[in-house]
């Protein structure tokens, strides 16, 4: 009795943590993207702004 307690105990702790180590990776896989993302549009504004910043100048 006291083993099975024990047992669902452990189990019911496993599958928390499981689920905050793929909350975690999934949280850590979205911040990526959206760095990437943004470091991106932030690259192609620079590229566009410097483009129309040398067209006006001829």
């Amino acid at each position: 009795m006291r083993r099975q307690r024990m047992v669902k105990a452990v189990a019911g702790a496993r599958e928390v943590l499981l689920d905050a180590a793929g909350l975690g990776l999934l949280s850590a896989a979205a911040f990526t993207w959206s760095t990437t993302a943004g470091l991106v549009a932030a690259g192609v504004a620079v590229l566009g702004m410097n483009w129309r910043l040398s067209e006006g100048a001829e």
